[in-house]
């Protein structure tokens, strides 16, 4: 097989170096548990405190207290939305959560179990078609029985950026103008976090979504800010106090340190990991258009062009009259890694019969469905170059062709 080219930094992304140097530590000799009393436990606590301040620093969070580490994103997802819920429910009786049509399959999920099993109610509020929120239409959505909006800051698929902060300032205004309770704000910053700046202190929000495996620390460890005078919430796991007393279980110590390592990183390096994103971005879409013109398939963005409004990693990118699930069995052949924005509801769609489903995100913009079927997302990462950009394309272009030449 070639080597691996990996644009699929949206799906998950490999733990930095610096790291894995970080936390490898805390697997060998400082292995204490830091609720222990003794030196190895209290050195251990002390790295989880460090972990909280750094994740802390990175969000221009007010206080490292207001930072709980979980499992990761989808955790703290569920701890937020069903906390809130039977929280909300039991002592105001509002039973009414906002969100949208194009939120993580967690978000999505936990709305839908609150509905069908708790009795609760959720408006999904539509996008346009570069996938982005209209502020007035979040803000025609609050009823009186309103107690949570949850929009995620950037869409994995198509990398659209959302305005939370004018989310949360239309909303606001509406609450004290109609006399109502206090709405809380979430919003899921997996995608965003390592991309593009995000401050808890500008957006305004009550709750925010870190997953670590998003920005270069490993799976299984996430976070979530939770602003100080957010009332206490029934955990979803129930044992000792560890995590201020919102999450029993012992601490993962090495996986703390480690996603406070990787968000210390992103508080230094930011703009020179975004830049080179961008960079990369662009080349990869100005070889793709190039390409495209040469074999004659007509491919379209999916998702806003300005910068500002789209993460400077993510491309999705429809090619006409083609299978973007053969498109990307084609480049894995060749060591590409990459996503599709279809999918085969068997195993494998090598008969043509075989049923192919539309991503409800690029259903809901309304991505016409000859490019919605030969939907790419391509997503690059810190350290994917130009010659992985040249190789990918080129494969892309073969790819193409190769469909054509069966048709």
């Amino acid at each position: 097989m070639a080597t691996r080219i990996y644009l699929d930094n949206n799906a998950t992304t490999p733990v930095d170096p610096a790291v894995l140097e970080a936390l490898l530590p805390f697997l060998k000799d400082a292995f204490g548990n830091a609720s222990s009393s003794y030196a190895l436990g209290q050195d251990a606590k002390r790295a989880v405190t460090n972990a909280r301040q750094q994740v802390a620093d990175m969000l221009e969070a007010d206080s490292a207290n207001e930072i709980l580490f979980m499992s990761g994103g989808t955790e703290t997802i569920n701890y937020t939305l069903k906390g809130m819920a039977f929280l909300e429910r039991a002592r105001s009786q509002r039973t009414h959560i906002i969100t949208t049509c194009v939120e993580h399959v967690a978000v999505l999920e936990t709305c839908k179990y609150l509905t069908q099993t708790h009795g609760f109610h959720v408006t999904y509020v539509p996008v346009d078609s570069h996938g982005r929120v209209r502020v007035e239409e979040v803000v025609a959505a609050v009823t009186p029985a309103t107690f949570l909006v949850s929009i995620m800051h950037a869409n994995n698929e198509v990398g659209t950026l959302q305005p939370i902060a004018e989310v949360v300032q239309a909303v606001t205004k509406a609450q004290t103008e109609r006399d109502l309770p206090r709405i809380w704000f979430h919003t899921d910053a997996s995608q965003s976090i390592g991309k593009v700046p995000v401050s808890v202190r500008t957006m305004g929000v009550d709750f925010l979504t870190i997953a670590g495996h998003k920005l270069y620390a490993p799976k299984g460890i996430g976070a979530l800010y939770m602003r100080r005078d957010v009332p206490a919430l029934t955990p979803l796991v129930h044992g000792a106090s560890h995590e201020m007393g919102k999450r029993a279980g012992t601490e993962n110590v090495a996986f703390d340190v480690a996603l406070g390592h990787a968000c210390a990183l992103i508080h230094s390096h930011l703009s020179d990991y975004a830049s080179h994103m961008q960079r990369t971005k662009q080349l990869l879409l100005q070889e793709i258009q190039s390409v495209c013109a040469d074999v004659k398939v007509t491919c379209r963005v999916n998702g806003p062009v300005q910068p500002e409004l789209v993460l400077p990693n993510t491309l999705s990118i429809g090619f006409k009259n083609i299978s973007a699930v053969k498109l990307l069995a084609y480049l894995e052949d060749q060591g590409i890694c990459a996503s599709a924005g279809s999918a085969c509801h068997s195993h494998s769609c090598d008969d043509d019969a075989q049923e192919v489903k539309i991503s409800y995100v690029l259903a809901a913009m309304s991505v016409p469905n000859e490019f919605a079927l030969g939907t790419l997302r391509l997503s690059v990462g810190r350290t994917t170059s130009e010659q992985d950009v040249h190789a990918a394309v080129q494969a892309i272009g073969a790819g193409l062709v190769a469909q054509q030449t069966i048709h």
